[in-house]
């Protein structure tokens, strides 16, 4: 099979493309072409698109942002009508109405047209997708746009501003970079068991940000683990991860990022605020504290407090910023009939709801929480004065 031209389906009007590479053959470079011919007996799945392709002078033109969400590419807006477009290992840069991209070392790949916008939506050539990226695509009108491209095995990602982060479902491998480079490896996160992954950051300072990977396991996945990696200068310098069998289905509140520029590293009972360099600068024995010995989330760092929780109970409880005293809320402010309720329900059974607590803000030595228990039907705020 000739993989550098355009198929035709004989016999209709519709054009058929298998896209496997469309560049000609003087410009395709032998590696690409090696792994379009394995690819050819891998499985086509469809791409859903609300944007349909289309064809003009025989090029197939595809919608650029509905694409690139399914191949795992991120599209980064650098001027009027011009963007990157990124992958792990590879950025190109695009402008609407020129028939050349650029990729991250300065090389001029040659398009069969120029990206078009239509009715507010970027479209460019398929070609520009297989030739930067060698992600095979096929077309016909009647079964759509599909691609051997398996996002199962591919990678979360995320964005900070121009600072983009991919962390492999495969084995955890970190990858960063700023929009128009070839990304980095920051490290590897020692994530178990992979399955549903998920990944957010922040950025900490110029050169500091912080990456969570969230990864949910097993069947019907109720494990989760949270894995916090602060990256310095592009290379993780500190990792901490909580684990929860979550038969619940609660939904946690994420950890907060830090206080006052420290970033706070919950690895399982033990809390530590860190500060940018990686040095630790308060450690928080939550277990020890508390008395509950499971793996702990921070939803809240004031001045005055620390808010806690554990997973399997579910019950905040608040913490001296000494370190010296930790006391459970719910018992201070609710009702008889929702203590009750909750002291009841078994924490492994499909809707316990924990206390039902959220942190909403606080003034003048005063909490205001939101107690929430749609088994009473009852959704109210509640204050809690400072304990200590």
């Amino acid at each position: 099979m000739n993989t550098g031209k355009w198929i035709k389906a004989a016999g209709t009007a519709s054009l058929a493309v298998t896209l496997l590479l469309t560049a000609s053959a003087a410009t395709v470079p032998s590696h690409v072409a090696a792994a379009a011919a394995s690819e050819a007996k891998a499985a086509w799945n469809t791409i859903d698109l609300k944007h349909q392709p289309f064809t003009k002078n025989r090029v197939l033109f595809v919608p650029l942002k509905e694409v690139s969400e399914s191949l795992q590419l991120q599209l980064t807006v650098v001027g009027k009508n011009q963007m990157y477009i990124n992958s792990p290992k590879e950025s190109v840069r695009i402008k609407v109405g020129q028939t050349r991209a650029v990729n991250a070392k300065g090389s001029v790949l040659r398009l069969e047209a120029a990206p078009v916008i239509k009715k507010g939506v970027t479209y460019v050539p398929a070609s520009l997708i297989t030739k930067a990226f060698a992600i095979p695509l096929r077309y016909d009108a009647k079964s759509g746009l599909a691609t051997t491209f398996n996002q199962g095995i591919g990678y979360a990602y995320t964005a900070k501003g121009s600072m983009l982060f991919w962390v492999s479902r495969e084995n955890g491998t970190l990858y960063m970079g700023k929009a128009g480079t070839v990304p980095v490896k920051a490290g590897k996160v020692s994530i178990e068991n992979i399955d549903l992954l998920e990944i957010d950051a922040h950025k900490v300072n110029g050169n500091t940000y912080v990456a969570d990977i969230y990864n949910t396991y097993g069947e019907p996945h109720i494990h989760e683990a949270r894995y916090r990696v602060l990256i310095r200068d592009q290379k993780i310098i500190k990792t901490a991860a909580t684990q929860n069998a979550n038969f619940a289905g609660i939904n946690y509140e994420p950890n907060v990022t830090g206080y006052k520029g420290n970033i706070a590293m919950m690895n399982g009972s033990k809390l530590e605020l860190v500060h940018p360099t990686g040095k630790t600068v308060k450690t928080y024995d939550l277990a020890a504290l508390t008395g509950v010995k499971d793996d702990f989330t921070v939803e809240a760092i004031e001045q005055d407090f620390l808010l806690v929780r554990p997973y399997t109970k579910a019950t905040l409880y608040i913490v001296n910023p000494t370190g010296t005293k930790a006391e459970l809320i719910y018992p201070e402010i609710l009702d008889e009939e929702s203590i009750k309720a909750i002291g009841e329900m078994p924490p492994n059974e499909v809707g316990f709801i924990g206390d039902g607590l959220t942190y909403v803000g606080y003034k003048s030595g005063k909490l205001t929480l939101q107690y929430e228990n749609p088994f009473l039907d009852i959704k109210k705020n509640l204050t809690y004065a400072l304990p200590f």
